[in-house]
């Protein structure tokens, strides 16, 4: 192999590996900013009496939605049935034909 072919390569590839890693430590520490441990967050009985209601009612939303989604797929597989079978119904039977070995 070129000397002069595999410098550039390299070079690149560190300064990627460089760069990347740079992001990724920049990432790191933002986060840790943000997230704080949950000991050292204030509990407050009625946050978390609303919070659970909130959660409830949108886990009772969810599920209604998602019992939506289930019945209409459910009738779009009976339609899309019923419209193959009156297919298959009208099309003629399918001539046999011998094929030689």
């Amino acid at each position: 192999m070129n000397i002069y072919f595999a410098v550039p390569i390299l070079l690149m590839c560190l300064g990627l590996s460089v760069t990347v890693n740079i992001g990724l430590t920049f990432a790191l520490f933002q986060m840790r900013k943000r997230v704080r441990p949950p000991e050292s967050r204030p509990v407050d009985g009625s946050q978390l009496e609303d919070l659970e209601a909130h959660l409830d009612s949108s886990l009772e939303t969810l599920t209604a939605r998602v019992d939506e989604l289930a019945s209409g797929q459910d009738f779009m597989n009976r339609a899309f049935t019923d419209r193959l079978e009156r297919l298959a119904r009208a099309l003629p039977a399918p001539e046999p034909h011998d094929t030689p070995h």
